[in-house]
């Protein structure tokens, strides 16, 4: 479960329900311990645990079909919290644009969007119906829906909690795009979209994963046909998305989806490798015997730290994305000023360095003037006058910087670099590497 998110203990049922009135008649005994719980079989009682938990912890007023999903609030919320993490270290503090989003098929509770706008007031969306929705951070959402009962639903929720400005809800066409609020506008930008699309291919391989759990799960699933099934399942969907994003590129800063099965993360980790994009996070979600995981990808230069990107799970190991922090134990504290003295060489017209908050120095490279053939080529004793670049001159001027990245020293004994901007994952590779030889 997600560090932020407060329901790494368990709630207090009692105190809950003197809250929330409704859940009254739903607390029972638990036989094992005695202290208060609900029947998690119970769907009614699992619904009004979700308005309960809503309602206190974000004023939300959530009404919920009988014939829908009911959301579980901790899954939901570990998802928005990476999400959030995710935008906060790729968006510049010194730019308090609003953020704009995507939720991609928001279903009838609209929960995504719901919580996410309180939690943030400057986040907006655009939401999407079955499968289809936008978010905004700042928030400015936009929402797309399929499904006519569920768009009602999300509609109303909305406008229950007086969300109507900052969330909009549209209908998605079955048969267009995915990511039909970039399609639809030609203008359009985001800085992210999210998606919890349908695990299942068909109804039969919905009730085989059911009956082929090696452990019962530990709450009654109220999911409806039309939010649990689609064609070709969470793994098609997302393929989808995938290959939309490559056509709309930096038009949606960061594409993300939930996923509920671990060999859809391996095959659509594969999809983005075959494309060669190596600007993505992957996290696992854990809550009692659930787990999900969730994906994210970008086409821009802004990379995330590792403690966000690369779960720590040895299962997922060969999926990680390439780390974007470097870090080398020396023998014994270097004498002070040796890593601003050894940065301040490298300056020249292609790199520039500065000093930032808490004895970081950050180190701007628009070429490589590091590694042997750039030294080379300095000396003239390199023929080839492009050694030592990653393109093209028209190429490095249009990415404008090779790489950005914070360098420190941490503990006195411990060098750290971490990657902030860039595409070539060598280029960084190549300068962590010169620096911890110069330092070691």
């Amino acid at each position: 479960m997600h560090q932020r998110n407060p329901y790494k203990t368990p709630p207090d049922f009692e105190s809950l329900a003197r809250a929330y009135p409704p859940l009254r008649p739903h607390i029972i005994r638990a036989s094992d311990n005695g202290h208060s719980t609900i029947d998690f079989y119970d769907e009614a009682s699992l619904r009004r645990l979700t308005q309960a938990l809503l309602c206190r912890d974000f004023n939300i007023q959530l009404e919920i079909p009988n014939d829908r999903l009911c959301p579980p609030v901790p899954n939901r919320l570990n998802y928005i919290l990476w999400l959030q993490d995710i935008i906060s270290h790729t968006t510049s503090p010194d730019l308090p644009a609003p953020v704009r989003g995507i939720d991609i098929g928001t279903g009838a509770s609209a929960i995504y969007p719901l919580v996410a706008c309180r939690l943030s007031p400057h986040w907006n969306f655009v939401a999407t119906g079955q499968r289809n929705s936008v978010l905004v951070f700042s928030l400015f959402i936009s929402m797309v829906e399929i499904d006519t009962a569920s768009l009602l639903s999300a509609q109303s929720n909305i406008d229950r909690n007086g969300l109507s400005e900052r969330i909009t809800l549209i209908r998605a066409d079955p048969t267009g795009s995915i990511m039909s609020p970039l399609v639809q506008d030609a203008a359009a930008s985001f800085d992210f979209c999210m998606c919890n699309p349908p695990f299942y291919a068909s109804k039969e391989e919905a009730t085989h994963s059911s009956a082929t759990k090696a452990l019962l799960p530990s709450a009654i699933c109220t999911g409806a046909d039309v939010e649990m099934i689609t064609p070709g399942g969470e793994e098609a969907f997302v393929g989808r998305m995938v290959n939309e994003s490559i056509t709309l590129g930096e038009r949606c800063r960061w594409y993300t989806s939930m996923l509920g099965k671990q060999s859809s993360l391996t095959a659509l980790v594969t999809l983005l490798r075959a494309h060669s994009i190596t600007n993505y996070a992957l996290t696992e979600l854990v809550q009692g015997h659930t787990r999900r995981w969730a994906l994210a990808w970008s086409f821009t230069d802004t990379r995330v730290p590792d403690d966000v990107a690369r779960p720590s799970a040895s299962a997922l190991r060969r999926l990680l994305p390439p780390r974007t922090s470097y870090r080398q134990q020396l023998h014994s504290a270097p004498p002070v000023g040796t890593l601003q003295r050894m940065l301040s060489a490298l300056a020249d017209d292609a790199v520039s360095i500065s000093d930032k908050p808490r004895d970081k120095i950050c180190v701007v490279a628009r070429r490589d003037t590091w590694s042997r053939s750039a030294r080379r080529r300095v000396r003239g004793l390199d023929s080839d006058p492009a050694a030592g670049r990653t393109g093209t001159r028209e190429e490095e001027t249009r990415q404008q910087v090779l790489l950005v990245a914070d360098v420190w020293m941490e503990g006195g004994v411990e060098l750290v670099v971490e990657w902030k901007r860039g595409h070539d994952v060598q280029a960084f590779e190549s300068f962590a590497s010169h620096i911890g030889r110069k330092i070691g």
